[in-house]
């Protein structure tokens, strides 16, 4: 068993397909197999169940493969090490966001990292907070930005707190009224309100919305759902038109040109916010580069 070995296995097992995975590696579909051929009969275990599509892995294979991520990880991280001895400031750092974060955060962020770190290359990986998660345990990413409570995480994850975001309900222009208000000093609308109005909220693996049903939940609010959306901004401007109510976080309005811009509430006693973490694996380093980009996001956003 090889460095190479471990990758191409791994590759296969993230695919599905050999004959994805030759793609991705640059190699061909019968080189591929004769190596996962190989593999298996030195190690005298089959990896793969040849009879399903996608590919999946036997108990031997995710044994394997679970060990391979492990080795593949600790020899990057020696290389990070080695890297950082040498103050090398060159390099490549990968990490996921969601997508409308990336358009609120990083136009701030990245103009002030490149004078940093002018030689080194960001790839960023734009996806719902779920996909991102998928893309750090197969280490398509080392880090990704997401505002998610710690204990929400898998275990093997930590987190660093970049800022707290505060999160509004929106409602169309005349859509409450002063009998809807619980706290009119505070602009807090009754639990009543929220129960009969119906709810424009994003679809299922945003971080928005489990936090939307988690807030359902504490109020015991079983809400009517009028229409489920990708974008926060695209829920902003379908409330303010009249088509239902939603919660959303202060970027979303800001982007659309801020809080005064549209009629905002409070939907608890206490102003709402969650925080916004960087996560990474628990077992990862993160190089000078990578630190040098989480301390920038910290000091733009704190």
């Amino acid at each position: 068993m090889d460095f190479r070995d471990f990758t191409y296995i791994t590759k296969i097992a993230d695919c599905g397909s050999i004959t994805e995975a030759a793609r991705q590696l640059f190699i061909s579909q019968p080189s591929l197999s004769y190596i996962v051929s190989k593999v298996e009969q030195d190690l005298g275990v089959q990896l793969f169940n040849r009879r399903s599509y996608p590919l999946t892995l036997t108990c031997a294979g995710e044994k394997y493969v679970d060990t391979a991520r492990k080795i593949l990880r600790l020899n990057e991280n020696l290389r990070r090490e080695l890297v950082d001895i040498g103050l090398g400031e060159k390099g490549t750092i990968r990490f996921g966001i969601p997508t409308e974060r990336a358009g609120y955060m990083l136009p701030k962020v990245i103009p002030a990292y490149k004078k940093l770190f002018p030689k080194v290359e960001v790839r960023i990986y734009e996806a719902m907070s779920d996909d991102l998660l998928s893309a750090l345990q197969r280490d398509e990413i080392n880090f990704y930005i997401i505002p998610r409570d710690p204990k929400d995480l898998p275990q093997g994850l930590m987190t660093e707190l970049v800022y707290q975001e505060r999160l509004y309900l929106v409602a169309a222009p005349g859509a409450v009224q002063d009998q809807d208000l619980a706290d009119p000093g505070k602009r807090q609308v009754t639990t009543g309100f929220l129960r009969r109005c119906p709810f424009i909220v994003l679809k299922r693996g945003h971080a928005i919305r489990k936090r939307v049903d988690s807030i359902f939940k504490k109020q015991r609010i079983h809400p009517e759902i009028s229409m489920e959306v990708s974008s926060c901004i695209s829920a902003v401007q379908l409330a303010a038109a009249g088509l239902g109510i939603t919660i959303v976080p202060q970027r979303a309005l800001e982007a659309l040109g801020g809080t005064d811009r549209f009629q905002c509430y409070q939907y608890a006693d206490q102003p709402d916010a969650w925080d916004v973490n960087v996560v990474y694996k628990a077992d990862s380093y993160l190089d000078r580069t990578e630190r040098g980009f989480i301390d920038v996001l910290k000091e733009t956003f704190r």
